[in-house]
């Protein structure tokens, strides 16, 4: 992973998930086609993977980053909302920064319960 930060957006794989639903959303797709074609093209990529704690901080980024982006665009999925918790419950991607610095760990650990206080308290938008 090439990360440069802690926040949701300061990493290879969060930019290039966003950067393929900005395009995607541009081409006139909705938010849920969007985020069909995002999963079935990266989570085709993931299983090419053995490593089965990279495979997790993997998933995690791309269902936090899928929520975020749904969040944005206030068209939340219920099942993205859930995939997100379950990998924010289990450490999301949290393994990944245990070997660096501390600061770093404890700023991720911080950034990325704030987005699950924000994914729990976000209400759709009735149509």
């Amino acid at each position: 992973m090439g990360a440069w930060g802690t926040e949701l957006w300061e990493d290879d794989l969060s930019c290039d998930i966003q950067d393929e639903w900005n395009e995607l959303i541009d081409e006139g797709n909705s938010p849920k086609k969007a985020t069909k074609i995002i999963l079935d093209s990266w989570l085709d990529e993931f299983q090419d993977d053995d490593n089965e704690e990279d495979v997790l901080a993997d998933l995690s980024i791309l269902y936090i980053s899928l929520a975020a982006l749904q969040m944005r665009q206030k068209a939340l999925q219920n099942k993205i909302k859930k995939k997100a918790l379950e990998y924010l419950e289990k450490g999301a991607d949290l393994h990944l920064w245990e070997d660096g610095n501390e600061k770093d760990l404890k700023d991720r650990k911080k950034v990325l319960y704030e987005f699950k206080m924000k994914l729990i308290a976000f209400k759709p938008k009735l149509l």
